[in-house]
This record gives C-alpha cells, structure tokens and sequence, in this order.
C-alpha cells in the first residue's frame, strides 16, 4: 500500500509541476482516500486553488488543522484562502488561533507569524500607531509590567516587532507566577513559558498544574531559579526533595499551606537546599511535629514556620545552632498542644537578630532570653513570660527596638523587662534613637491604673502607631483621655473591639498628629461620628462582622 501511495504522490506532484491541476486533483483524491495526511491535504487545498474552487480549498486546509493542530501548514493555507475570498478578518483569527496551537519553534510557525503580522497592518486603521514605537522605552517597559506571565506571551504575537522589543527586557521574564490561576495549568503552556524566558526565568510561583513534578524538574533544569514559591500543589514528598536536589542557587523557598509535607519530608528538604538557602518559608507541615535538621545553614537570614506542634526548647537549639546568621524568626503554633519547655529558649547568641516573632502555647516554662539587637518583637503566648535580656555593661533594655507587640496576661512584666522600669532615672533622658514607634497590645488587663503605668514609659513619649484592641470591659473613655495626654505624637491608633462613641472618638480627633483611626467591630460608634471626623481629615476605618453569617457591613 505505502508503494501504490508514494506512486500516486509522485504523480500528482508532476502533474502539478506541468500545471495540469485537474489530473494532478484525481491523484491526490485518490492519495487522500487511503492515507488522509496533513501534507496530502494542503497539496489537494494547492489544486483547488489553482482550479478556483475557494471553498473546496478552504475546507481542506480546515481538515488539515483538525487532523493535527500543532501543525502550521493548515493555518497558513486556511489563511491564504480566506484572503483570496475577501474574508481577512476571519483569516487574521486563524492565524491568531494558530500561534496558540503552533510551537514556538522553527519556519512554519516564524512564517505563521509574518503572516499574522502582515494582515494585522492591512487590517489597522489608516491613521493607526504602533504605541511601543510611540512611547518611551521606559514608559512602555513600565506598561507592560503590568501583564501577566501569559499575557505577555500573547502579547508576542501581535507582530514580530513587538516579539523582538517584549523579549529584549529581561525584567518581564524574571517571574513565572500561577498563583492567580483559576484551573490547571497546561504543561504545554509551561513549556513555552520556559523557552520565551529561558535564561532569565529567575523566580517562579507554581499552582494549579496538571503535572507538578515534570514543571519543576524542567525549571530546575533550563532556568536559573533563585526563588520558588509553592502554593496549590498537593501532597509533597521525595519527589519534591529530589527535584530540589539538583538546584544549584536556590535562595528562597516558600511552601504555602496548600502544599502539604510531612515532618520527615520537610527535614530533607531543607537539608537539600541548606547551603545556598537565604529565605525558606513553610505553612504546610500541619498536624506534623515541627523537627529541624541538623546541618548547617550558613546563609539563612530569613525563617518563618507555622505549624500545629513544636518541641520549642529542641527547636531553639538548632535554630542558635546551626543557623547563627539569622535576622527574622517567625515561629507560629496553631495547634492547642502544649509545647513543653524543659529547657528555656536562649535566643542571645543569635546577634544579628533583628525581628522576633512567636505564637505559641507553652507548658513546663516560662523563661525567654533574647539578644540586644531585635527592632521588632512579637509575643504571643498563653502564660505569663519571665523576658531576660542578653547582659550588656552598662545593662541596656533593647535599645534599638522599633515595633513591640504583646499578647501576654504579664504585659507589665514584660514590658519592664524590655523597655526599662517606670520609676528609673533614665525617665528624663532617653533619646529619640532609642524610642518605640510601634505598639500593640492584644491581651485585655483589668484596669486604667495599669494601662497608666504602661503609657508612663519614658521610650512611649514618641510613638507613633498604637493598637488596643478588645477592651469591651474597660473603662474606655478613661482610657483614651490617658492616652490623648500622654503620647502626643501619635499619628494611628486601632481601637477595633472596644466599646467606642462619638465622644471618645472626638477626642481621639483632637490630638494633634491623629491622622487613622481603626474602629472595626466598635458597635457604639454611630455613623455620624465617622462621617465627622472624614470631614476634618482623620482616615476611620470602621467594618462591622455580622454574627456566623459571614457577612460584613462597611460604613463608607
């Protein structure tokens, strides 16, 4: 049979080399009816052609794009047809069509998109401009920021001139980013994402993909990837450790919640990755106990994990251990179990520790040492911390500390601890180097007199962002009178939760620098006093929850 067919080919071929088109369409009729191919189909659409008949012609060069759709051949010639019969809308959105289909690679798709360009000029209108040969060079790189991945791709089509001045900014490649895909991703489109960025596919955010592993190993291996985020991929495990094992520069890894690994799994993972690793990022452990591993990681200044179980005392050993270059700490439990700390957290060897962030439920401890050189501190626990200080001669109290927020039931203590006593000399001479901007305090305490006493601090004099939420039982105009006098340079306070009116309100107004207020879930705070304060200049921010209907009410 592939005789008789590669007979009649020849024929037909010579057939219409001498022009006779008619006898050259009875060898292709008959070619066609025993081995339909994509070749075969624009050599008959070819006679057609010739013979006049469009809307034969037309209907094999359709035939031809569905028997092989990757195929360039059928476009072309569906387009050319379409032309010919006065249709060149319709042809420009086969061609359009086909540069979606068509890979991104040799003639027949270089020739698809002359093509589509040349018909796109036809088409524009007669006083029409190209604007990226209009615009700055810089005004257009900034428009085109604005495109995702995908539509930047697309955007490729348009013309050739366009494929040439997208491709040559090497800032709009940098970023392979799923996190807003709304279905699975094609491995094809991936693909072809990898070979328009190439060597300048540096940071990638992987979701929603049909087929996770073989993305990833073809990132790790054609691009040079430094940051990879991990958000909806599912269930991870040594497939994902050994597709980090081949990563030669990785420096930030995030793994969302949506990416599940286990306790074992996340150890290796970090091992594979721990000589390069400048930032890792997990939310995805879950139920799984928190266990660092062991080695080195010399690079590491960012760590931030959330997880349903800590063994604290054994995590704070690796973590002043092995990773002695750190400079932010995020540690979040949110599991009820109690971690039990036999051993007290000693943080003052990581010097170069500036924010310190920790949610947990401790048991069996209560003690927490830190390093002097912290700007931000965050502690929330659900007993009462004896805070020390790493020694200093002459004993300092954090002195470059920048933004405190406390959820404790001791706030006193601690505050004492890491600002200084009330009643010490130092109350007239603190400098302004050395005062808090940020202060939050989360936890209710039972009385004006203790909020007085905390507000009395001389390092509180300058601050500038307070938040003081959830004091439904409190005294709440006492508290804002003491607060209006003693922080004058206020310029934000979060008053959400409390039991706020329009008189308190006002008086928040009045003070000099007050310029946001955030009143959500404030229930007495009537819309007149918010539509007032607007008027004057203040920014209230003011939403209402609604019981478990999950419904929100904005006052605008």
């Amino acid at each position: 049979m592939n005789n008789v067919l590669e007979h009649l080919q020849r024929e037909a071929r010579a057939c219409y080399k001498r022009k006779d088109y008619a006898k050259a369409l009875e060898h292709f009729n008959s070619a066609v009816g025993r081995a339909p191919s994509v070749q075969l189909l624009d050599n008959r659409a070819a006679c057609h052609d010739k013979l006049g008949d469009l809307p034969a012609a037309l209907k094999d060069a359709k035939k031809a794009i569905q028997l092989q759709k990757e195929d360039p051949t059928g476009y072309l010639r569906a387009g050319k047809i379409l032309v010919k019969m006065g249709r060149q809308s319709v042809a420009f959105e086969i061609y359009t069509h086909g540069l979606k289909n068509v890979k991104h690679a040799g003639q027949g798709y270089e020739l698809l998109r002359d093509a589509h360009g040349d018909l796109q000029k036809q088409l524009a209108p007669p006083k029409s401009v190209d604007p990226l040969t209009v615009l700055p060079r810089e005004l257009a790189e900034q428009i085109l920021e604005y495109l995702t991945f995908q539509q930047r791709m697309n955007a490729c089509m348009v013309s050739k001139q366009w494929t040439i001045f997208i491709r040559s900014v090497p800032s709009l490649w940098q970023h392979l980013d799923f996190s807003g895909a709304r279905r699975k991703v094609k491995t094809a489109f991936v693909s072809r994402a990898i070979n328009v960025g190439k060597k300048k596919l540096t940071k990638a955010t992987l979701s929603e993909l049909y087929d996770f592993d073989k993305v990833l190993a073809a990132l790790i291996r054609y691009c040079p990837l430094d940051e990879l985020t991990l958000l909806n991929t599912g269930l991870q495990s040594q497939n994902l450790v050994d597709a980090l094992r081949k990563s030669k520069r990785l420096k930030a890894l995030t793994i969302g919640a949506d990416t599940r690994v286990g306790g074992e799994t996340l150890k290796y993972i970090m091992k594979a990755v721990s000589s390069t690793l400048e930032t890792f990022e997990c939310q995805g452990l879950g139920s799984s106990i928190l266990d660092l591993p062991e080695v080195p990681f010399d690079a590491l200044t960012t760590l931030i994990i959330t997880a349903d179980s800590f063994w604290f005392a054994d995590f704070s050993r690796k973590i002043v251990t092995f990773m002695p270059n750190l400079r932010t700490l995020i540690a979040h439990q949110r599991g009820r179990y109690a971690s039990v700390v036999t051993v007290p957290p000693d943080f003052t060897a990581l010097d170069k520790l500036e924010c310190l962030d920790l949610e947990v439920t401790w048991g069996g401890g209560d003690l927490l040492k830190l390093p002097q050189s912290l700007l931000i501190l965050r502690l929330d626990t659900n007993g009462s911390l004896d805070v020390v200080l790493a020694p200093t001669d002459p004993p300092n109290h954090l002195p470059h500390l920048n933004e405190l927020s406390l959820s404790v039931p001791n706030l006193v203590d601690v505050l004492d601890a890491v600002l200084g006593r009330t009643d010490g000399k130092e109350s007239d001479s603190v400098s302004p180097s050395s005062s808090l901007n940020v202060l939050k305090l989360s936890k209710t305490f039972p009385s004006g007199d203790e909020l007085d006493a905390i507000l009395s601090r001389p390092r509180l004099r300058r601050l500038k962002h307070l938040t003081l939420t959830n004091r439904f039982d409190s005294d709440i105009e006492s508290d804002l009178l003491m607060i209006s006098k003693a922080l004058r340079e206020l310029q934000s306070i979060d008053i959400s939760g409390t039991s706020i009116t329009g008189v308190e309100l006002k008086t928040l107004v009045g003070m000099p620098r007050i310029r946001k207020i955030t009143a959500n879930n404030c229930s007495q705070l009537g819309r007149d006093a918010i539509l007032w304060a607007r008027s004057v200049g203040v920014v209230v921010e003011s939403k209402t929850n609604h019981g478990d209907s999950g419904g929100r009410k904005v006052r605008c």
